[in-house]
C-alpha cells in the first residue's frame, strides 16, 4: 500500500498544481530550481507522509517507514520531474507546483520544506 502511496508521489511530480484547483500561479523552472537543496515532508493523498530530499546535482532520496528510494528530479518545461525508481515505478513524473502558504501543492501531494 505503501508503495501505491508513494508511486502517487510521482503524481508530486505528476501533480499537476497548476490546474484550476489551485488559485495561485504555477512557479516557473528558476523558482522550482531554488527549492534544491532541500528536505521536504511530502503528505500523498492526504494521509502517507514521507520525507523527500532534492540535492542540486538532481538526487532525489525518499524516505518512508524506514524505506527509501533514491532516484533523479529535473525540472522541464516549468515543471518538476522525479523519478525514484521502485515508488514511481521508473516512470518520470512531471507536474506543475503552486507555493501555498510554505507549501507546495499538486494534485496528489503537498509538499514543504523542513
Amino acid at each position: 500500500m505503501l508503495a501505491r502511496a508513494v508511486c502517487s508521489l510521482g503524481l508530486l511530480l505528476s501533480a499537476s498544481i497548476g490546474n484550476a484547483a489551485f488559485a495561485d500561479t504555477p512557479m516557473t523552472a528558476q523558482e522550482i530550481i531554488k527549492l534544491a537543496p532541500g528536505t521536504f515532508r511530502a503528505v500523498v493523498k492526504g494521509k502517507y507522509e514521507l520525507t523527500v530530499v532534492l540535492t542540486r546535482d538532481g538526487t532525489a532520496v525518499g524516505k518512508a517507514q524506514g524505506l527509501e528510494d533514491r532516484g533523479r528530479w529535473t525540472v522541464r518545461n516549468d515543471e518538476l520531474c522525479i523519478v525514484l525508481p521502485t515508488w514511481t515505478r521508473g516512470r518520470v513524473e512531471c507536474s506543475a507546483v503552486v507555493a501555498d502558504n510554505g507549501w507546495y501543492r499538486g494534485r496528489s501531494v503537498s509538499f514543504r520544506k523542513l
